[in-house]
C-alpha cells in the first residue's frame, strides 16, 4: 500500500494497544496481502510516547531463520552500539533494558522458531519489554496474545479502492469488486493500479519491488510455509466455492499423497498459517478458503493436472448429499434445512458442473430436484427456479428425475406469483406420468391454484383427491400435511371460519407431533387470518407471532412477507397505530418488488389488504399514508419484521 495511504482500522488499533497494554507479547495474524505490517507500523507510530526507551522495527522477512542473524539484525534496528565482538543479543539486551521499550518484529513467517526462540529470551531478559509480531502462524511461546485481522470492512475498503483508483470507477460496484478481494488491503491496491481495476488480475507481478508485489506473490510466501499434504489439501480445496465441513473435505480432498486420517491435522495446519478459516456454524465446524487463496489454489490444482478428478469427487459428494436431503423426513427438520442451506454453493457448482457436460445433464435436474425443500422453503425461490428451468431445458427425455422436477417447478411457480406456467408445467407432469405417481401433487398443486382463482368447489375436489391418495400410500409427509392449508383456505372462502379454525387446529396438531416445523408456519399464518375474521385480535397476532418467528429461522422470506402484510391488517382494524401499519405495509410492498415476482396472495388475504389501505388512506390522508409507506419501503424486510414482533404483538 501507498506510504501515505491508510484507512479504517481504528477498532484493530484501539484493540491491539488494550491488549499491548496488558500483555507483553502479541502476535499480529491473518491471511496474505490483509495488512499486518501496515497495522504493525501504524501501532509503532501511535504507540511511540507510551514507550521511553523507543519503539524498535526489525523487518524479518528476508533475514536467514537463525536466532544471530535474527539479534544482528534487530540490534542494528535498535541502534545497539556493539562493542567488538560483543554478540548482538547481549548489546540488544543492553540497549533495551533501562527504559520500557516496544519490539516490532515484521515477517516473522519464513523463521518462526528462531523468532520464537529470540522473543523468550528478551522478554525473559528485560523486565517491561513489550514485542509485537507480524506473521502468519504463531511463534508457540507461553503467554503469547494472538490478535486476528482480517479483511477491511466493507465502507473501508471501498474507502480505500476509491482513494487509491483515483476516480477511475466509472460503472464499477465497488463494493462487489472488493467482495471478490475478499476486502484484503493488497489486492485492492493492486486492482486500483490497474487500467481497469474491475478486471483487473491482482495475481500478475507487480513491478514495484515491495516484497509482495502481487497476490500471487504474496500467496507464494505461504505456499512455502507449508508442507507436502497442506499445499495439497490446499488445492483440492479450491473446488468449494464457500464453507464446507470436515465430511465433504475428506470426501472430495482425499486422494494420492492424502489420506481421510489426515485430512483434519491439514485442515488445522493450514489454519495456523492463515491459509483457511474455521468458523463456527450453527450445527458444525465449517471451513473457508478466501476467495483471493482459493484462485492461488486453483491455479496449483490444474498444475497438478487434478482439476477434472477433484471437481467429479466435489460432484459425486454433493449428489450424495442431495439424495440425502430427498429421502430425508420431517424430522428434524430445522436442523437438516440450515445445514442444506449452509451447503447453497456447493450445491449450485455441482448442478453447474453437470450442466456443463452434455453426458451429466440428467444427474444436475437429479440435484436440483432433490433439493425441492430448499428451493421452496429455505427463500431460495429464485434460484431454485432458475436451476430447475435450465435442467429441464437441458434434457428434455421423460423420466423419474424430470418428473420430480417439474414438480418442484409447479410450486415454485405457484409460489412466484405465475399461475399460468404453473399449469403448463403440471400439464406435462400428467402427460409424462404413465403411472400416475405424482396424480396426488398434480391434485394438491392445482387445488392452490383454484385457491388463487376463488374457485372454492374445484379447490376442494382436488384437494380431496390429493389427500385420499397420500392416505393410500401412506405419504405423511411432504404430501398430506401440507393439504391442510389449502382445506383451510376453501373454508375460509366459503366463509366457514369456524371450521376452518377446526382444520387448522387438527393440522397444527399434527404438524408439532411430527416435526413439520415449515408446514406449521403455513398453518399459523392461516389461523392468523381467520381469527383476525372472527374478531379476535389477541388470538390473531399470537398465530402471527408465532409463524414470523418460524419463518425468521427457515429464511422463508415469502412467509415473512405475508406474515408483514398480516401484521399490518392487523394494526389498523384494531386501531394499535395507523402510522406503524402504513410503514409495515410499505416494507411489505417494496420486499415485494425486490423479490421481482408477482404477491401469490388468496383472494381473502388480497381482500383484506385492500380494505386496510382504503381505510388508513382515509384517516390519515394520501399524502401522509404515502409518506410513511416510503419510510418504510427504506427500512428491508428483515427489520420491518423485528419491528413487527417487538412494537405489534407487544400490544396484545
Amino acid at each position: 500500500m501507498r506510504a501515505d495511504v491508510f484507512v479504517g482500522r481504528q477498532a484493530e488499533l484501539a484493540e491491539v494497544s488494550a491488549l499491548l497494554g496488558r500483555a507483553r507479547h502479541v502476535t499480529l495474524t491473518g491471511t496474505a496481502g490483509v495488512g499486518k505490517t501496515r497495522l504493525a507500523l501504524s501501532l509503532a507510530r501511535t504507540l511511540g510516547a507510551e514507550f521511553p526507551g523507543g519503539v524498535h522495527v526489525a523487518d524479518l522477512s528476508d533475514t536467514p531463520a537463525d536466532l544471530a542473524s535474527l539479534a544482528e539484525t534487530l540490534a542494528d534496528a535498535a541502534g545497539a552500539d556493539r562493542r567488538l565482538g560483543e554478540p548482538a543479543l547481549a548489546a540488544l539486551v543492553g540497549r533495551l533494558a533501562p527504559r520500557r521499550s516496544l519490539v516490532v518484529l515484521d515477517g516473522c513467517d519464513r523463521a518462526v522458531g528462531a523468532a520464537g526462540i529470540l522473543v523468550g529470551l528478551l522478554l525473559r531478559s528485560v523486565e517491561g519489554l513489550r514485542v509485537l509480531v507480524t506473521s502468519r502462524q504463531r511463534l508457540g511461546l507461553p503467554g503469547e496474545h494472538l490478535y486476528q485481522v482480517g479483511g477491511l470492512p466493507t465502507a473501508d475498503a471501498v474507502h480505500l479502492l476509491a482513494v487509491l483508483a483515483d476516480r477511475r470507477l466509472d460503472g464499477v460496484d465497488a463494493a462487489a469488486l472488493c467482495e471478490r478481494l475478499d476486502n484484503l488491503p493488497l489486492a485492492i491496491e493492486l486492482a486500483a493500479a490497474a487500467p481497469d481495476p474491475a478486471a483487473a488480475d491482482v495475481f500478475a507481478t507487480a513491478s514495484d519491488g515491495r516484497r509482495h508485489g502481487s497476490m500471487r506473490a504474496a500467496y507464494g510466501w505461504s505456499h512455502e510455509l507449508c508442507g507436502p499434504q497442506e499445499r495439497l489439501l490446499w488445492a483440492r480445496a479450491s473446488v468449494f466455492p464457500d464453507t464446507f465441513d470436515l465430511e465433504a473435505a475428506e470426501d472430495v480432498c482425499t486422494a494420492d499423497g492424502l489420506d481421510a486420517g489426515e485430512v483434519l491435522d491439514t485442515l488445522l495446519g493450514l489454519i495456523d498459517k492463515s491459509v483457511l478459516a474455521r468458523e463456527e456454524g450453527e450445527f458444525d465446524v465449517r471451513y473457508r478458503l478466501p476467495g483471493t487463496a482459493r484462485a492461488f489454489g486453483a491455479v496449483w490444482l490444474e498444475r497438478l493436472g487434478e482439476t477434472g478428478e477433484t471437481r467429479r469427487r466435489h460432484r459425486d459428494h454433493f449428489l450424495g448429499r442431495s439424495s440425502r436431503a430427498e429421502l430425508d423426513g420431517e424430522h428434524l427438520q430445522l436442523e437438516r434445512y440450515r445445514r442444506l442451506a449452509a451447503e447453497t454453493g456447493n450445491m449450485r457448482v455441482a448442478i453447474e458442473y453437470c450442466y456443463s457436460r452434455p453426458e451429466e445433464h440428467r444427474k444436475g435436474l437429479d440435484m436440483a430436484g432433490n433439493l425441492w425443500s430448499l428451493w421452496t422453503r429455505c427463500g431460495m425461490h429464485a434460484l431454485g427456479d432458475e436451476l430447475l428451468q435450465r435442467g429441464l431445458d437441458l434434457d428434455p427425455a421423460p423420466g423419474p428425475e424430470r418428473l420430480k422436477a417439474l414438480l418442484a417447478h409447479a410450486w415454485l411457480s405457484i409460489r412466484r406469483g405465475e399461475p399460468e406456467r404453473a399449469e403448463r408445467i403440471l400439464a406435462e407432469c400428467v402427460a409424462v406420468d404413465a403411472d400416475g405417481h405424482a396424480a396426488a401433487y398434480v391434485s394438491q398443486f392445482r387445488s392452490h391454484l383454484a385457491v388463487l382463482r376463488g374457485e372454492v368447489g374445484e379447490a376442494l375436489r382436488h384437494i380431496r383427491h390429493a389427500r385420499g391418495r397420500h392416505r393410500s400410500t401412506g405419504d405423511f409427509f411432504p404430501g398430506f400435511l401440507p393439504t391442510y392449508t389449502v382445506m383451510a383456505t376453501a373454508m375460509m372462502l366459503e366463509g366457514n371460519h369456524g371450521q376452518a379454525v377446526s382444520v387448522l387446529q387438527e393440522g397444527r396438531d399434527l404438524c408439532e407431533s411430527c416435526g413439520d416445523q415449515w408446514t406449521l408456519i403455513r398453518l399459523n399464518l392461516l389461523l392468523g387470518q381467520v381469527e383476525h375474521l372472527l374478531g379476535n385480535s389477541v388470538e390473531a397476532a399470537a398465530a402471527i407471532r408465532d409463524a414470523l418467528l418460524g419463518a425468521q429461522l427457515f429464511g422463508d422470506t415469502f412467509s415473512m412477507l405475508e406474515g408483514l402484510e398480516l401484521s399490518a391488517v392487523i394494526a389498523e382494524s384494531s386501531g394499535v397505530d395507523d402510522a406503524f401499519a402504513a410503514l409495515l405495509l410499505g416494507a411489505a410492498d417494496a420486499a415485494w418488488r425486490s423479490a421481482e415476482v408477482s404477491p401469490s396472495r388468496s383472494p381473502m388475504l388480497a381482500s383484506l389488504l385492500r380494505v386496510a389501505e382504503l381505510r388508513l388512506r382515509g384517516r390519515m390522508g394520501r399524502t401522509e399514508f404515502e409518506r410513511l409507506a416510503r419510510v418504510g419501503s427504506s427500512i428491508g424486510l428483515q427489520t420491518a419484521v423485528e419491528r413487527a414482533l417487538q412494537e405489534t404483538f407487544s400490544r396484545f
